[in-house]
């Protein structure tokens, strides 16, 4: 399968870009700045664009079986955080115009009140230091939910997440905001293996699911 990665440079996207080719598949990731590029395939090929403009995405993502996307916004508390809606609409825009239809893309656990959410995302993560990541997550995917019925979206939430390998273990899913009994953090590795599933298998399209394991 041919898939367009986002956010590929970051350490999130970095696995899964790895795993995708791992898997034989064809990966074009579109950055910001190739040269942070760490990895080198027959099957890669890395392109820079500039992610507030549309028209720069469409030609890269026609053609591909999905997009997927890793993005992700510096933790900062006095800092506002619009990252992930801003992009979120450059990238379903010109997946229409390039004639793509399954999106699956990171967002995270807690991005709205939950009282079964883990004490530390509740008190500590949601009010202080995710103060403004957390709420432009949920915009993201209200945005998909509301306005991207045409997209087979996948929002995938993972907790705490590690470079730690991986853990070999059956990743939990559950729509909604955490995993009951599952593990605070998971290895980035096990989340890219969640999502390349998701595309691969045709699985939880239109659906919000948090990720975990035990």
């Amino acid at each position: 399968m041919k898939f367009v990665i986002f956010g590929s440079t970051g350490p999130s996207g970095l696995q899964l870009v790895e795993e995708c080719l791992q898997q034989g598949h064809c990966v074009t990731a579109l950055v910001r700045n190739p040269d942070k590029m760490s990895v080198k395939h027959e099957n890669l090929t890395v392109n820079k664009v500039d992610l507030a403009k549309e028209e720069d995405l469409v030609p890269h993502v026609t053609g591909s079986d999905a997009v997927l996307s890793c993005l992700g916004a510096p933790a900062g508390i006095w800092v506002p955080c619009s990252l992930y809606t801003d992009t979120i609409k450059t990238i379903t825009g010109a997946m229409r115009k390039g004639g793509v239809s399954r999106y699956v893309g990171m967002s995270a656990w807690g991005t709205k009140h939950d009282p079964g959410l883990p004490w530390i995302i509740r008190w500590v993560l949601r009010p202080l230091f995710l103060r403004n990541i957390l709420p432009n997550m949920a915009e993201m995917e209200d945005y998909l939910s509301e306005s991207c019925t045409d997209i087979d979206y996948t929002v995938v939430r993972p907790p705490g997440l590690t470079n730690d390998q991986a853990s070999g273990k059956e990743a939990l899913a559950f729509e909604g905001q955490y995993v009951p009994d599952a593990t605070s953090r998971i290895p980035r590795r096990d989340i890219a293996k969640f999502m390349l599933a998701c595309v691969v298998n045709g699985e939880w399209k239109k659906k919000h699911v948090a990720v975990g394991i035990k």
